[in-house]
């Protein structure tokens, strides 16, 4: 579709021929070029002056008409090397009030799509008398398909299991999953004209226009088919719509208007947010300022090219997280759950999340409760952690949350020269040496005892030793040890440094 330049509802003679063929009149069509369009009919009557952009009505057979250069109907059949429809059997006054009346109907459409868009009318709106005009329900969906605008038909498309109970709408389940592993869906991205998407199993087939701004791909506009089969003209009026759609778009991001993405980047970054931005996120979420939130953000395993994956998965995680706000950025997903409003518990946030790691691939990384909006900052940068140590990890544990993996944060923050090893309480590695000179294993039943809380029955029976050998080996332990077991500050840094020695045997080597 040519955005750079305004359209108008100006039908080629094939949009002609099949508005006679509606109408019940018999038509027969010359033509070579496709793509030429008309801007009305004109009865020939002699005139020395014609156009090209009109579209000639002849009466005779006999006339001087230059049957090689110009488009013309009769109702003769008159041979000619220009563009022509012949109708045979009709009169001539009818088959110009029909020519007539469909000229006037495609100005009547531009005339009331134009009307809408110049009075400032929103998207729904558009969608709305799209339906009208189409006979089919349209849709407007984002680069994420999210629905952003849609006819009132859609309703009667969209069943309550495609429908998320959030203000916003989503495309049809079945449309998505029609195509979102499907390689041929990628090219459809390239177009820039009204195009048909065949649906399978079930799917509807839909009308798709690409709404592009200038090189960058914005959204699509669908008309579904579910009440009659698409015509010619309606690829006409869909980049019509598909045109207009983005001079409001465009018209909302003049000025100084913050998109709801700027608003959300800008809290993730820890800076202060325009107090009317602010409002406006929250009355558009029906968030609360103090509401708590849990930050999740996933990324693929491994790095693909296919993009069409991440607009599958937006659109899935929107589903899954009704109340939720979701960015995408260098091909990870961040989700912001108000766990006060959903009443969602890190139990049940993993369970929702499994299905999505698993089909999608997809590793997680979830903070821990961020107490208010203005602390996002601090649950982004954990779940960022969370998610590079699942990373690290690449274990089964595909979901991690900060809480699974604070230790190793703070332990990785240390700066140099203080690293981890350097740490360790140098009783612990005195045992580890003892226990290698003189075989021992007073180490083992250390760490034991410390992670058993200091519990002689549980401790003797993880050991596999006598309660009476366990106490021996405390004893035997104490001088070598020279830390105060009694002392729970010192237990906390021995308990410590026994997470540091275990981190550095489980590393990976570099």
């Amino acid at each position: 579709m040519a955005q750079d330049r305004s359209l108008r509802c100006l039908p080629t003679l094939e949009m002609a021929a099949d508005a006679l063929l509606q109408a019940g009149v018999a038509c027969r069509g010359f033509i070579r070029d496709k793509k030429r369009t008309y801007q009305g009919v004109r009865l020939y009557s002699g005139q020395k002056e014609l156009r090209q952009d009109l579209l000639y009505l002849l009466v005779r057979p006999e006339t001087d008409f230059p049957v090689d250069t110009y488009a013309y109907v009769s109702t003769e059949d008159i041979p000619g090397e220009g563009d022509h429809l012949y109708c045979p059997g009709c009169s001539v006054d009818l088959l110009l009030d029909l020519l007539l009346n469909y000229f006037s109907s495609c100005q009547e459409a531009q005339f009331r799509i134009d009307q809408l868009v110049f009075r400032g009318a929103g998207l729904q709106e558009l969608c709305a008398l799209g339906e009208t005009l189409l006979g089919n329900p349209v849709c407007i969906h984002d680069d994420w398909f999210i629905m952003t605008a849609m006819s009132p038909g859609i309703t009667d498309v969209m069943t309550p299991e495609y429908v998320a109970p959030s203000a916003k709408g989503f495309v049809p389940r079945a449309i998505v999953e029609d195509f979102k592993h499907d390689s041929d869906y990628l090219e459809t991205y390239a177009h820039r004209e009204a195009r048909i998407w065949q649906g399978t199993d079930g799917a509807p087939s839909s009308l798709y226009v690409n709404l592009w701004d200038g090189n960058i791909y914005r959204g699509r506009l669908l008309v579904i088919r579910q009440v009659r089969d698409f015509r010619r003209q309606d690829f006409l009026l869909a980049e019509l719509l598909g045109q207009r759609a983005m001079s409001l778009l465009e018209r909302q991001d003049l000025g100084q208007y913050q998109s709801m993405d700027g608003i959300v980047y800008k809290l993730l970054a820890g800076d202060l947010a325009d107090p009317a931005d602010l409002s406006r996120l929250l009355r558009t979420l029906q968030w609360d300022l103090d509401d708590r939130f849990f930050c999740v953000r996933l990324r693929a395993q491994e790095i693909s090219e296919v993009s069409l994956l991440d607009h599958a998965l937006h659109s899935e995680l929107f589903q899954t997280f009704p109340g939720s706000y979701i960015l995408l950025a260098d091909r990870e997903h961040c989700l912001i759950l108000d766990m006060t409003r959903e009443a969602v518990s890190p139990a049940q946030l993993r369970h929702r999340l499994a299905p999505l790691c698993r089909d999608y691939c997809l590793y997680a990384g979830i903070s821990s409760p961020a107490a208010g909006l203005r602390d996002l900052y601090l649950a982004y940068r954990q779940a960022e952690a969370a998610l590079e140590r699942a990373f690290q990890l690449r274990s089964e544990k595909w979901i991690l949350f900060f809480s699974d993996c604070a230790m190793d944060y703070l332990l990785n923050s240390v700066a140099p020269p203080l690293q981890p090893r350097h740490l360790v309480a140098p009783g612990l590695l005195a045992l580890v040496e003892h226990d290698r000179e003189k075989g021992t294993q007073y180490f083992e039943t250390l760490r034991a005892y410390l992670l058993h809380e200091r519990d002689i029955p549980s401790t003797s029976q993880a050991l596999i030793i006598h309660r009476t050998t366990l106490l021996y080996r405390l004893k035997k332990i104490q001088p070598l040890l020279g830390a105060d077991l009694e002392d729970p500050w010192q237990r906390l840094y021995l308990t410590l440094s026994l997470y540091i020695l275990e981190r550095q045997e489980s590393a990976p080597p570099r």
